[in-house]
């Protein structure tokens, strides 16, 4: 208990300390950047966002507080950009084959294949239910967060318009529908309920996406898009 209120205190003044932006990295200071977002991927999804500290990371990483301060300008930054990086190497791990398919089956590959994606869903879970109490979290995940939602959105209008779908039909409501699912298996799990069948899971998400095509659709496979953001110098 003594424990955690002590990383209760740590990370409110880790949340109210003011940090000069991150200035531009130098080779070795992005693959230590990379290093220290796949450290704290690790240990938010894995540990917990609360329970975890700057000084925790810089103990693990081997790197002093201050030099992740040169990086980042809090763990709420150092969130974001977990979530930012967890995402894209969720789409960059679909093999070649899956992504040469329609968007329906790419959908339906990864409910398909949810248990092997646990690390992404306990990240985003940590990450809502710590912007839920700190509005810095919450402002940075909304940055984080909300061009990853725009560009699936971009992604489902094409398949819209080439697969004959009713163009009344919002593409962004449907990505957050496909979205919220998602997550929503990572709370269920979190619980401790049992999750549906992934082929299931799979094979339904697969029949909904089909079932707003025409007839003799054709969409093909969507244009490809980057997967990484290019961060401001």
């Amino acid at each position: 208990m003594v424990k955690g209120q002590a990383a209760g205190a740590s990370n409110r003044k880790e949340a109210t300390t003011d940090h000069v932006l991150p200035r531009r990295l130098t080779p070795k200071g992005e693959a230590t950047r990379a290093r220290l977002i796949e450290l704290a991927a690790e240990v938010f999804a894995e540990e917990g966002y609360a329970a975890a500290s700057i000084r925790d990371l810089a103990d693990r990483s081997g790197l002093s507080s201050g030099a992740i301060y040169g990086t980042f300008r809090g763990k709420a930054d150092l969130l974001a950009a977990a979530v930012d990086a967890l995402i894209a190497s969720d789409v960059e791990a679909l093999p070649a084959a899956v992504i040469q398919q329609t968007l329906p089956e790419i959908d339906a590959y990864q409910y398909e294949h949810a248990p092997e994606r646990a690390r992404l869903r306990a990240l985003l879970l940590e990450a809502a239910v710590a912007a839920r109490a700190d509005p810095d979290v919450r402002a940075r995940l909304r940055d984080a967060m909300v061009p990853r939602i725009d560009m699936a959105t971009e992604a489902h209008e094409e398949w819209r318009d080439r697969a004959g779908v009713d163009p009344s039909i919002d593409m962004r409501a449907l990505v957050t529908l496909i979205w919220s699912a998602d997550l929503g298996l990572g709370v269920l799990n979190a619980m401790g309920v049992e999750l549906p069948n992934a082929e299931a899971w799979s094979d339904l998400m697969r029949r909904l996406l089909k079932s707003f095509e025409a007839p003799d659709a054709q969409p093909g496979p969507p244009t490809p898009r980057p997967t990484r953001r290019r961060r401001a110098p």
